[in-house]
């Protein structure tokens, strides 16, 4: 090979190394393809929670019989209206009616009873007070003969002194001295009378007492007596239903002839009907616990309905629940019931169909906005306040980079909600934003963020592997729109 022929390959291989140097490089500062968009102001933004539930009205009633028996006559049928106080149906009433005159029977025998022991009570009460009357004429005769016997002793002791003497006859004596045991002896007895007539007040006293907790006793029973019959009457009347409100009958369950089951509303058996009052529409609404933070009270509303799909609904929100709904398992996420109160509902809606709302909890003009899928989370370092900021890339070059993605640095960690620039370097640089309230797509950015910024949007899977100073390429052609 000639000198010349050597020396045109050396300098075509030179070429080449040259060439593969420069693709490489050129190749390593292209980046990471990402999509982009710009920082803008946009007029109007507006914050919905959409939740899903049904269709009920506002007042309603689950109609059950607190009575068995057999439905003897049914005056309405589904779909009719009613007003309050009409005669809906009738319940069998000869068990009710039986109860009715056993109680009535049994409260006037305890009346009957009551009315004897009073009157046993007042006979004794006179009976007492005429004993009480003896005893005071017992105690008049007794002073009586006390007197008598004072005056025998006198009248004895005179005439034993003459008979001592000698001027007095014996017979005279001894007669002076039976007269005094005469009365000694009425003395005694007329002591002892008083003491039976004083053991027979006490008597009459101890049996007054008795008599009148046996009253007390018996007038207990008379007011339960009376209470049984009131509960029976209630009974009786309760096998006559009549609407409790002005509505429309939207289920009805039972048909003439068939039983009323007594129950509560966890037994279906026992719900005989069901009255609504279609005046006023709602939709019940079941909003997950991340949401209900954000609803208020007045909160307007669009609700569209499964089956008038062409039709929305303007309402109001009229309630939100303070408890999650029972029956959510502790591990799963809970949701609060929200009812919105239909301002103009259509007559061709019906309790339970299914519904879907757009609840608007706030409005903003004139805001910055981001797309929502370029907000992301990072785990930076931060100062001993917990303050971020931004890694000089570069003064520090590659080792700035290293340190600030791996955590290498022994700074205080922190999760920052933020969004990736890019900056004149080509190079994706994490800012931490603070955020308002979210569109459907967009969410306004209230602080670190300023009109017409590029920021990174996508894709998802770059989003989520990025990192603070990796060198990136725009390619918006296939960008999602």
């Amino acid at each position: 090979m000639s000198k010349k022929k050597k020396l045109y390959l050396a300098c075509g291989g030179a070429a080449l190394l040259a060439l593969i140097i420069i693709t490489s490089v050129s190749s390593k500062h292209r980046g990471v393809p990402v999509q982009t968009a710009k920082v803008e102001r946009v007029d109007l933004l507006t914050s919905k929670v959409t939740a899903s539930g049904e269709i009920r009205a506002m007042s309603f009633v689950d109609l059950q019989s607190e009575v068995a028996g057999i439905i003897t006559d049914l005056h309405v049928r589904e779909g009719g209206n009613v007003r309050a106080g009409d005669l809906l149906l009738q319940i069998d009433p000869v068990q009710t009616d039986a109860e009715e005159n056993i109680a009535d029977s049994q409260y006037k025998q305890a009346v009957m009873d009551v009315r004897n022991q009073e009157i046993e009570i007042t006979n004794t009460q006179l009976q007492l007070q005429r004993d009480q009357s003896s005893l005071s004429q017992a105690r008049a005769e007794l002073i009586q003969r006390e007197n008598n016997y004072q005056r025998e002793q006198n009248s004895f002791a005179r005439r034993q002194k003459l008979h001592e003497e000698g001027l007095l006859p014996r017979d005279e004596y001894e007669s002076a001295q039976n007269a005094l045991k005469s009365s000694k002896a009425l003395l005694d007895i007329q002591r002892e009378n008083i003491k039976q007539i004083e053991m027979q007040l006490d008597l009459t006293r101890n049996k007054i007492d008795q008599m009148k907790l046996n009253l007390d006793s018996t007038r207990q029973r008379e007011r339960q007596a009376q209470s049984n019959l009131v509960k029976a009457k209630d009974q009786s009347k309760k096998a006559t239903i009549r609407s409790p409100l002005d509505g429309v009958i939207t289920k009805l369950s039972k048909e003439k002839g068939e039983r009323a089951v007594p129950g509560n509303l966890n037994n279906p058996e026992a719900t005989i009907m069901t009255i609504a009052d279609l005046s006023t529409i709602q939709a019940e609404l079941k909003v997950d616990e991340t949401e209900i933070v954000g609803l208020a009270l007045g909160n307007v509303a669009e609700v569209q309905v499964d089956a008038l799909p062409d039709v929305v609904f303007k309402g109001d929100v009229t309630e939100i629940g303070n408890s999650p709904i029972s029956g959510t398992s502790q591990q799963e996420s809970k949701d609060f019931k929200v009812v919105v109160t239909l301002q103009e509902p259509s007559p061709n809606l019906r309790p339970g169909m299914s519904c879907t709302t757009d609840i608007t909890t706030d409005t903003r003009k004139d805001v910055l906005a981001i797309p929502i899928q370029a907000l992301t989370i990072r785990e930076v370092a931060v100062d001993d306040n917990g303050v971020y900021h931004e890694p000089d890339l570069d003064a520090k070059g590659a080792k700035a980079v290293v340190e600030a993605n791996s955590g290498a640095d022994k700074k205080p960690k922190k999760e920052l909600e933020g969004v990736f620039t890019v900056d004149a370097n080509q190079r994706a640089r994490f800012r931490p934003v603070k955020t308002g309230i979210t569109g459907e797509t967009n969410i306004e950015v209230i602080e670190n963020l300023k009109d017409g910024e590029e920021i990174i949007t996508g894709s998802f899977q770059t989003l989520r592997n990025i990192k603070d100073g990796d060198y990136v390429t725009v390619s918006n052609k296939n960008k999602a729109l």
